[in-house]
């Protein structure tokens, strides 16, 4: 008698070997209808990874690569920066197919962007530039185009930016694909809202929502409306933006993009803010905040701390609106150090880039040299100290080159470009040293903590121009008339910080108003801007452990003279002095 296991075995054999036939034709059938090097909507892109990843198992190589890029962007879009990061992996590797890589990168280069590692997104840029030859897919070579206005556009090159931009969207145009023509509007607006050509952006944000809305993507067609409102809250169209700014929060809420719904609440407190919607002002940033809170600083966090202080001005809590004020000034300096270290990664990586291309050159001409070597038996000898002398020229000037570059990127890391004053990390580490030499020393130390008054009223009726004409010459003033004496910073937005070791409050001051002599109105296109600081001054003379409480203090100093009508100088009072009086 046979086993009736054995019987069966033949049976169940068969039954997996359909059942896998089935998997894999199933498998087969979803990925010939994608092109997984174009862009889907997110709608879309979410059902494909949700088909495929059950089906993972019976996937080909090749068919997994085009499942890893699907889950790659949707990842991406999601907000799961780590795990589109760890896909990665699988593609950044010579044996990976030109079209496969090229599509990881760009999906990589605007996450490496977001979290504020700019060296490898101009790294993963510059790879997929040097893939661009070998690709055939037309879509893909203008998505790869498209990745680098926005790494441009943080890295203060504006002019390179917009050209980019319209390259990319005179080729998009060309051939007439909604979803790519959604996405180089995109870029094209980028550039003019950042360059406040408010009419362009806006025509730009408008073209870009149609074609989003072609396509079916909503999410994408929820950021333009954002980008539209925010130009028209700009151009003071407060009711058209926020009718623009509501129709995105429910488009981009539906698609779950975190970044994109906390950009949408702080846009929409602004606007209720401009309109006296106080409480929704309110309750939109309180909805912004803890989203914000998980993103890297952004100048969204600096305009969420500036309302957040206007608003506790209003309701006359002084010392919210002072700590917001303060968390607006600390934002407002690493987002102006972020876009100094994107500068810096694009010249890093250019400079980079440049060695390896003289390095090969180099080598091609050494190969040159031995050449002539083998051809000419009798001249061997003098080429061969020709060519060691060429290679020995070749080095000193690139070590030159590359002094001048260290050079240049340590005074990059240490100045504000606008002002030419130090920054505030290089000027703080300057002052700890002088302040604890002074303290061992038994002798005074004294902050001046310096803010320009209305000086967002300057910048909104006047222009950013104007107020970085404004910014530039209280700067010359305080270099001129402080820098002398000890050491001078850019410290925030509009607040600069003065450190003079050995210096004693009472002569503090008396520069102080030398200074204010000097300042007089800046005339920018014919009108002129009345141009005043308000100052606090804090002493220390052994009696401050650290130079942060000091400083702490000069800044409520400055805080007070602000409430006191601004335009004068004060200095602080020990509470002991007080009491005594």
């Amino acid at each position: 008698m046979k086993h009736p296991g054995r019987q069966l075995l033949p049976v169940l054999l068969f039954l997996l070997h359909a059942g896998g036939m089935c998997y894999a034709g199933k498998l087969e059938n979803i990925l010939n209808g994608v092109n997984p090097f174009a862009s889907q909507p997110t709608k879309e892109l979410e059902w494909l990874v949700e088909q495929l990843t059950p089906l993972e198992d019976h996937a080909s190589p090749e068919q997994q690569l085009s499942i890893d890029l699907l889950k790659m962007r949707l990842y991406a879009i999601q907000g799961d920066m780590e795990d589109a990061l760890e896909l990665l992996r699988h593609f950044d590797s010579p044996s990976i197919p030109p079209e496969y890589r090229v599509r990881a990168y760009t999906i990589a280069i605007p996450i490496y962007h977001m979290l504020g590692d700019y060296i490898s997104g101009f790294k993963y840029l510059n790879k997929t530039q040097l893939l661009l030859p070998w690709i055939k897919d037309p879509s893909l070579k203008l998505i790869a185009l498209s990745n680098a206005p926005e790494l441009y556009i943080d890295s203060g090159d504006l002019d390179k930016a917009l050209e980019l931009s319209l390259e990319d969207v005179r080729a998009e145009e060309a051939i007439g694909s909604p979803i790519d023509l959604c996405g180089s509007y995109d870029n094209l607006a980028g550039a003019y809202l950042r360059r406040e050509e408010f009419s362009k952006a806006a025509e730009s944000y408008r073209k870009m929502i149609r074609y989003c809305k072609t396509a079916s993507a909503p999410l994408f067609e929820g950021m333009a409306r954002a980008g539209l409102g925010t130009c028209l809250q700009k151009q003071k169209q407060h009711q058209a933006a926020l009718k623009e700014l509501e129709t995105a929060l429910k488009l981009v809420r539906d698609s779950g993009y975190r970044y994109g719904i906390a950009y949408i609440l702080v846009q929409l407190a602004n606007v209720h803010f401009s309109l006296g919607h106080i409480d929704q002002a309110q309750s939109h940033l309180d909805e912004a905040m803890p989203l914000l809170a998980s993103t890297g600083i952004s100048p969204q966090h600096t305009d969420a701390y500036a309302l957040q202080s206007e608003l506790a001005m209003y309701r006359g809590d002084a010392n919210s609106a002072l700590e917001w004020y303060k968390k607006k000034s600390a934002a407002e300096a690493q987002v102006m150090d972020n876009r100094k270290t994107v500068r810096i990664a694009q010249l890093q990586v250019e400079f980079e880039v440049k060695n390896k291309e003289e390095h090969i050159e180099q080598l091609i001409q050494d190969n040159r040299l031995l050449a002539l070597q083998k051809k000419n038996a009798n001249q061997r000898s003098l080429i061969t100290i020709l060519g060691l002398i060429i290679v020995a020229l070749i080095i000193i000037l690139l070590w030159l080159k590359a002094k001048r570059e260290r050079s240049y990127f340590k005074h990059m890391s240490q100045v504000d470009p606008l002002t030419d004053l130090y920054n505030h990390a290089y000027c703080y580490s300057l002052a700890e040293e002088r302040f604890h030499e002074c303290r061992r020393l038994k002798k005074p130390f004294t902050v001046v903590v310096a803010d320009i008054d209305w000086f967002k009223y300057v910048n909104d009726t006047y222009g950013h121009a104007a107020g970085d004409k404004v910014l530039q010459h209280i700067a010359a003033v305080l270099k001129n008339c402080l820098g002398k004496h000890g050491i001078v910073g850019r410290t925030g937005g509009e607040e600069f910080t003065c450190f003079l070791p050995g210096m004693d409050i009472s002569q503090a001051r008396q520069l102080v108003e030398n200074c204010r002599r000097q300042i007089h109105p800046v005339v920018d296109y014919g009108k002129s801007i009345e141009v005043t600081l308000s100052y606090g001054l804090a002493q220390a003379q052994g009696d401050y452990n650290t130079l942060d409480t000091l400083v702490r203090d000069a800044d409520e100093t400055l805080y007070k003279a602000k409430r006191n009508g601004r335009n004068q100088v004060l200095a602080h009072v020990p509470r002991s002095e007080t009491t005594e009086a």
